[in-house]
């Protein structure tokens, strides 16, 4: 483990019914940094974010977040730590966005309930949604959802944030919404692992790129280098076909 590193993920592995889906992935993450993970569908991306927070266990390999290891012994605590924002937004129907952003902060942190609705409604003006803290998930558009999951992380003060693909579900529109929230966490030095085809968002609010296929990480770099001065020729043929479909 590297002293200065917020998220340290060392040989990683996982298998489903036989087949290998995590063939030893292994990257670190420092404060401040936001890391893209880009590739085909079915390359292990959203399988080892999951893994990371033990959503998914892994079969082998080691995780540490501020230096202390994840396992089997502390994961509540540790995924108290690690924000996820997921593809499909995961809120409660049946309570308000207020509610839907304070909840955790009471059930698993603890917090009194006047302190957890301040850093609610801290959190909703932070993505644009000052106003709607007393709607319920139905009320509201598909980006202004996955703003309010947003949200929800933020107030649960993490080391790290975990994006699944949370513009997949979204159409242009509601895409942009999202990802301009994104980037401005990033430009505040949020610590986040992103998992997108959305290669705007890459190029302008990642430190770094790994591109993944067939579990393994193919390439890595600054997006300047992937984009200009890719190694692969594998990279190259995904950001070439991302880009005709962009």
């Amino acid at each position: 483990m590297t002293d200065d590193l917020i998220l340290d993920v060392q040989g990683v592995k996982k298998s489903y019914d036989g087949l290998e889906v995590l063939k030893g992935i292994g990257f670190g993450l420092r404060k401040g940094e936001t890391k893209v993970l880009i590739g085909p569908s079915g390359s292990g991306k959203s399988t080892l974010l999951r893994c990371i927070n033990y959503l998914t266990r892994p079969d082998a390999g080691r995780i540490f977040l501020s230096g202390e290891e994840v396992r089997e012994g502390n994961i509540d605590a540790m995924r108290a730590r690690m924000g996820f924002v997921f593809q499909d937004f995961n809120l409660f129907s049946h309570l308000t966005v207020l509610d839907n952003v304070r909840i955790c902060q009471i059930k698993v942190n603890g917090i009194d309930r006047e302190t957890a609705t301040q850093r609610a409604q801290q959190e909703l003006a932070r993505v644009g949604l000052g106003d709607k803290a007393m709607a319920y998930p139905a009320e509201l558009s598909g980006g202004q959802q996955q703003r309010v999951s947003i949200a929800r992380a933020l107030a649960m003060d993490p080391d790290v944030l975990l994006f699944d693909e949370p513009t997949s579900a979204l159409d242009p529109e509601l895409t942009n919404e999202v990802i301009r929230v994104m980037q401005q966490l990033a430009r505040d030095g949020m610590t986040m692992v992103v998992v997108t085809h959305e290669m705007s968002f890459a190029r302008q609010a990642a430190d770094e790129l790994i591109f993944m296929e067939n579990g393994h990480i193919v390439e890595q770099g600054p997006p300047g280098n992937l984009f200009s001065h890719v190694a692969s020729e594998r990279t190259r043929a995904f950001l070439n076909v991302i880009a005709e479909h962009g």
